[in-house]
Parts: structure tokens; sequence; C-alpha cells
């Protein structure tokens, strides 16, 4: 979350690029093409409880920067389960006051699964294009998200997830669902993906 911040600031250069005519001279163009950029930025769920989280995102809503932030949410925020850290536990849904409206400036919020390989393309090239075009700020809420290590080399996921969360993190890989929607859209073959894979 301490990063959070820095991520406001680029997005907020590119809006002054953009606002400013006296900074798209080619001389500038090394820095900014005219305020063209999105600053994008990823969080982990549990790291949203904290206060800089919150002061940024409502900084963004009230600047409308083209800023761009993923939240990586598997349920969990090392061994504590997001119902008792996250309001509704969802951000999404906690933040929907901060939601941009037809009469008020703010957020677009999107959702998706994190196994889901071209929802998730649909829904980011819906989204940045909205954010690099018409500066608004975008929240990706992407749920579902496996952790298959744990969330660190100290602590073991399996003394806090029940065996059927562990076998769902087994089948919903999302590495394991890329190679399947690879193979169903004849993209690669099996021999193929085994040769990178090696």
């Amino acid at each position: 979350a301490g990063q959070m911040p820095r991520l406001l600031g680029l997005a907020l250069a590119s809006k002054m690029y953009r606002s400013n005519p006296d900074l798209h001279a080619d001389k500038f163009r090394k820095f900014s093409i005219q305020g063209n950029e999105v600053a994008f930025g990823t969080i982990g769920d549990a790291s949203t409880s904290e206060g800089l989280f919150f002061e940024t995102i409502n900084a963004a809503g009230v600047l409308q920067v083209p800023m761009a932030v993923s939240v990586w949410d598997d349920g969990y925020g090392i061994s504590v389960p997001k119902k008792f850290q996250t309001t509704k536990q969802s951000i999404s849904e906690a933040l929907k006051g901060f939601e941009k409206t037809d009469t008020h400036d703010g957020f677009l919020i999107m959702t998706g699964k994190g196994w889901d390989y071209p929802g998730l393309v649909e829904m980011y090239e819906k989204g940045i294009a909205i954010c690099r075009e018409q500066h608004i700020p975008v929240l990706f809420h992407i749920q579902e998200m496996t952790q298959p290590q744990g969330h660190s080399t100290s602590g073991s996921h399996e003394r806090y997830k029940s065996k059927e969360r562990l076998a769902w993190e087994q089948e919903f890989d999302p590495i394991l669902k890329l190679k399947e929607w690879i193979l169903d859209n004849s993209i690669s073959t099996e021999e193929g993906l085994t040769e990178i894979e090696e």
C-alpha cells in the first residue's frame, strides 16, 4: 500500500502533460506523448485495508487521473480470511461509493476471475481504453486467485486452508486454465507447451 501514492503521482503527471499545451512539444515526447499514458499498479487484497490505499483511491477519483489498479484477491491476507479484514468481504463492493456515476466523478470498478484469461483480456482492453482516453481511474478487482505456495516461505497455506479450498486451487490454477485455453483454441499443441515448460 505504501507504493500507491507514487502510482497516483505517475497518473497525475500524465494528466498534467495532457492538460498543458506547452508540454506537447516534441522535446517533451521522451517523457509523455501528450498525456496518453496509463499508470498501472497492483496490490494484494489484504493491503487494501491500509490507509494509503484509501487515500490514493479517493485522490484519484477526485483528480480523475489515468490510474489503473489491479487488486489480486485470493481470499486471504497471509493466514487471515478476508471476512476478518474487508467490509462486505469484497473490496469492489466496499468501494461502491467511489464508483463513477452519470452525475459524479469517481472510479470505474470492474471485476474478473483470475483464471479466466479471455474474460480478463476483454475486461482489461475495455477498462484501459476508457482510462487512457477519458482519464477515468479504473479499479480491477481480480477474484478467485490462487496462492500455490502460500504468502511466504515461512508459512504454509496448508495450515489455514481447507482441503476443499486447496483442491479448488489446483483445479483453477490460472496457469493450468491458460494452458487449457491455448489447447482448446488450437494456439499450440500439448507437445509444444511441454517443450516451453521444460
